[in-house]
């Protein structure tokens, strides 16, 4: 039997040598990194659970060639999405006609290493015809109290706040 995760004694933040590969059957889901080409970069290739492929680098002042977003950027693509996701799913449900629907969110960085972010504001803005400014708070509440799961595990390590805005759609506005 591998050594992976299963030694009680050791820390958190201490790895576990393992002589023998992971047995993948034992989790739900995995993504697979792999450094491109050369070695001397920072790129990486990442393939997700659902079989999708990306690039994650860093910029050149730090080993990077920007030929992809970094790491800690794809959280807040990660919390954007989720949360809009279940957002528009449950406006739609609710009847309510949203013609565009943008997600902004913002972060502070932590000066320190490990340069976490230590606040996020996620800035929804919904155009359409008579929205229900209720139901969009409604949305994007149960969103992040029940069904968003990226937003559950980031407010657990910093401090996540929504904001709203309701705007009507005069049929002039570029989609």
């Amino acid at each position: 039997m591998s050594t992976e995760a299963h030694n009680p004694g050791a820390s958190p933040s201490q790895p576990i040598p393992t002589f023998e590969p992971v047995d993948a059957s034992r989790y739900a889901t995995a993504t697979h990194l792999h450094a491109r080409s050369e070695l001397s970069g920072m790129t990486f290739g990442a393939h997700t659970p659902s079989g999708h492929t990306m690039t994650v680098d860093v910029d050149p002042e730090h080993g990077g060639a920007s030929a992809g977003p970094e790491p800690l950027e794809l959280l807040l693509v990660a919390l954007g999405s989720c949360t809009g996701m279940d957002v528009i799913s449950i406006m739609r449900k609710k009847r309510q006609v949203v013609t565009r629907y943008t997600v902004n969110v913002f972060a502070n960085v932590s000066p320190d290493y490990p340069r976490t972010y230590t606040e996020i504001l996620v800035e929804h803005t919904l155009q359409g015809h008579n929205l229900d400014p209720r139901a969009v708070a409604r949305s994007i509440e149960l969103s992040i109290t029940k069904y968003c799961p990226v937003h559950a595990l980031l407010s657990r390590a910093t401090r996540v706040k929504h904001v709203y805005r309701v705007v009507e759609d005069d049929g002039d506005t570029p989609r």
